[in-house]
């Protein structure tokens, strides 16, 4: 018994004195050519390719979720299956021209995994697991970086943006961060600035985005607005001014996008259709006709309906003392109606000419304790501040960041000005011009 195991013994060490000879050679002096490659295990065994997806596509026009399943060979009780287990996170009956889609499907067809894009941050997984149908809203990775921008204001924000080549969404960012207080159509001048820090997210397949902005200065008329990205009293990030305000106030400045102001707030105006004169109690915004209408602050739907006059129009009671109003729309949006509640900055209709008007524009009012007040002079309290506890961190946050703003070079060589408060605005219009186009798009 022992010799053959020292029999073996002997086997297994020639055996590996072998080898050695055959891999280093006699006088370990073998040229690389004649070495042994070893091969890596992965070069021995291939690694299987992911899966190919058993239908792939994009949603196209007047196509339905259970019509696009059913063309993928789903069965129509399985397609209810999903519809229903989804509902919760997202509704496949809204499914919009675009979106792209894989379906795997078992050996024997049927579900096994559904990935549906809803946006470019987000997609919806459905999985089939012993019968069970769950799904799940997921997010794509992203790298963030943060980048800095900034410019001066020459004809508008936007032409600036592209000026400095910066991405134009920027530009609805800021928009919407400094919507309580800059109005981006009427308070810019020649010669204000923005500087600003944002981050950059970029996916796995190269596509990239912008994400949030972090820091902004904006200057106008030589007075800066600090908005600084932190944590509001429910935890959620929020914009605070440079002394901890909130950014966010009871009514935004202006509920859309518009061309220019084609009437202002009068007790005594010339009435174009009407020809004598009568009070206007609101603002006339001229804008390309369907440009989206927002709600200027949360509240209930109090009237979505048409008369002679207002043509369709919207009433909103925002609180126990503001009361706002949307005239000549041409169509509401989707879910307004009586009774419902909007979020500020919802869309609750789209611009039109309906009733006594002579163009598209919005006709934008506000009742406040009962009376119609002029909407663009409107004083309105911020909402909650940093609170009590938290102000130590943001006093921190806040001086690095200002610092940081400040560091940033304006992207323009030119000697910086301000315009006085009798020159027009960046548009080149003033008052004359706002009143000689007035019959042409307002009430």
């Amino acid at each position: 018994m022992k010799t053959d195991k020292f029999r073996s013994l002997l086997i297994i060490v020639g055996t590996l004195a072998v080898l050695l000879v055959l891999l280093l050679g006699p006088d370990g002096n073998r040229t690389e050519d004649e070495r042994i490659t070893v091969l890596s295990p992965d070069s021995v065994f291939e690694i299987p390719a992911s899966p190919e997806p058993t239908y792939a596509g994009m949603v196209v026009k007047n196509t339905s979720f259970f019509d696009l399943m059913l063309a993928c060979s789903l069965s129509p009780q399985e397609i209810k299956d999903i519809e229903r287990k989804a509902k919760d996170v997202y509704d496949f009956r809204r499914i919009y021209p675009g979106q792209e889609y894989e379906l795997y499907t078992g050996s024997g067809g049927g579900l096994e995994r559904l990935t549906f894009v809803i946006s470019d941050e987000n997609y919806i997984e459905v999985t089939k697991n012993g019968g069970e149908i769950a799904a799940e809203r997921k997010s794509y990775p992203f790298e963030i970086v943060h980048r800095t921008a900034s410019g001066i204001i020459t004809h508008s924000l936007f032409v600036s943006l592209q000026e400095q080549k910066l991405p134009l969404e920027i530009g609805a960012k800021l928009g919407d961060i400094f919507a309580w207080d800059i109005d981006f159509f009427t308070d810019l001048h020649k010669n204000d600035y923005f500087r600003l820090i944002y981050e950059e997210k970029t996916r796995d397949d190269g596509l990239a985005k912008i994400g949030n902005i972090i820091a902004a200065e904006f200057n106008t008329r030589g007075e800066s607005h600090y908005a600084l990205l932190f944590e509001n009293e429910a935890g959620m990030p929020d914009y605070f001014d440079g002394e901890g305000k909130s950014l966010r106030k009871q009514l935004l400045k202006a509920p859309l996008s518009y061309t220019r102001i084609s009437s202002s707030f009068s007790r005594r105006r010339y009435h174009p259709v009407l020809h004598h004169y009568s009070p206007h109690l609101g603002i006339d915004y001229a804008a390309p006709a369907g440009t989206p209408v927002m709600t200027t602050g949360d509240g209930t739907v109090m009237t979505a309906t048409r008369n002679k006059a207002n043509g369709k129009y919207v009433k909103i009671r925002h609180n126990n003392n503001y009361i706002s109003y949307y005239l000549h729309l041409s169509r509401f949006g989707k879910g307004i109606k009586s009774g419902n509640k909007v979020k500020q900055g919802q869309v609750i209709g789209y611009v039109g000419s309906t009733g006594y008007a002579t163009g598209p524009h919005l006709d934008y009012r506000v009742k406040k304790n009962g009376r119609f007040v002029n909407p663009r002079s409107l004083k309105l309290p911020p909402a909650k501040p940093v609170t009590e506890e938290n102000m130590a961190a943001f006093t921190d946050l806040r001086e690095r960041f200002i610092v940081a703003l400040g560091g940033i070079p304006i992207n323009d060589r030119r000697t910086q000005h301000y315009v006085t408060s009798d020159e027009p605005s960046s548009d080149g219009e003033g008052d004359e011009a706002d009143e000689a186009s007035h019959t042409s798009s307002s009430r």
